[in-house]
C-alpha cells in the first residue's frame, strides 16, 4: 500500500474525515504532529510517497510567517517535485506562502458556515455543487501566487486555489465531523458567546451531512486528478 504524508498542525487539527476516506481507499497515512517536533520528511521520503497533506485550524497562522517549523519549505519541495499536495486551513495558507503568495490578518474572525462562489473549474471541484455551504474557521486571508488558479471564493477571499498541476489549498473545514466540530465550538465560546455557540450548534446538526458528501467528492477527486494512485 503506498503512503500518504500528513503534516498535523497540533491536538485539534487531526484528519478527520479526510484520514478516513484515506484510509479506507487504501493509503497508509504518515502522520506527522508538529506540535510534538515529529520530524518533517526529507526528500527522499516526498520522493516515495503517494502524496502530501498539510492540515491546521487558523488561530495563530502569521506566527510561522518565518517558517520556523520548516513547513513551508517542506511544501516548497513538494510543489517543486510535482508530489499531489492539499493544504487545508492553515495547511492551505502555508501552501500560498511556498508558492510565493501572501497570508495576512483578516477584518475579523470568520467562524461559521457559508456558501461560496465558484470562479473556474477543474478536476477538483468536479461535480461539486455550485453554491455549497462550508464551515470556515480562520482569521486570516491570503493573496494568491502568480500562476495560481482560484476556483472559488467568499466575499471576495480565496477558499480553494490550484497552485500547480497537482496542488490544491482549501481554506475551509471539509474534514470536520460531528466530535472534532463540536469540539472547536466548545474551545471558541467565550463569555456572551453561549447564544452564537448554540446557533453554530443547531445549523451544523443540519450541515454536517452535506459537508461530509462535499469532503468524500473533494477527496475522490484529488486522487483522480493529482493521479496519486499512479505514483
Amino acid at each position: 500500500m503506498r503512503t500518504i504524508l500528513v503534516l498535523q498542525r497540533d491536538a485539534q487539527s487531526p484528519p478527520a474525515l479526510i484520514g478516513e476516506y484515506l484510509l479506507e481507499a487504501g493509503f497508509i497515512l504518515d502522520v506527522r504532529r508538529l506540535d510534538r517536533d515529529d520530524p518533517l520528511p526529507d526528500g527522499d521520503e516526498l520522493g516515495r510517497a503517494a502524496a502530501l497533506v498539510a492540515l491546521g485550524i487558523d488561530d495563530d497562522a502569521d506566527d510561522d510567517a518565518g517558517d520556523k517549523s520548516g513547513e513551508v519549505h517542506t511544501l516548497a519541495e513538494a510543489l517543486a517535485g510535482g508530489l499531489p499536495t492539499l493544504g487545508v486551513g492553515r495547511g492551505a495558507q502555508q501552501l500560498v506562502r511556498a508558492a510565493g503568495g501572501d497570508v495576512f490578518p483578516r477584518a475579523g474572525l470568520d467562524l461559521g458556515w457559508e456558501p461560496i462562489e465558484f470562479a473556474a473549474r477543474d478536476g477538483f471541484v468536479r461535480d461539486v455543487d455550485p453554491r455549497p455551504l462550508v464551515f470556515s474557521w480562520r482569521s486570516h486571508t491570503c493573496r494568491l501566487p502568480d500562476g495560481a488558479l482560484l476556483l472559488a471564493d467568499s466575499a471576495a477571499e480565496p477558499q480553494i486555489f490550484r497552485a500547480g498541476e497537482a496542488a490544491w489549498g482549501v481554506e475551509f473545514h471539509p474534514e470536520v465531523d460531528k466530535p472534532l466540530l463540536l469540539g472547536w465550538l466548545d474551545g471558541a465560546a467565550g463569555p456572551g458567546d453561549h447564544g452564537r455557540a448554540e446557533r453554530l450548534r443547531a445549523m451544523s446538526k443540519r450541515e454536517l451531512l452535506r459537508s461530509a458528501m462535499l469532503c468524500g467528492q473533494l477527496m475522490a477527486n484529488f486522487l483522480a486528478t493529482g493521479r496519486v494512485r499512479e505514483r
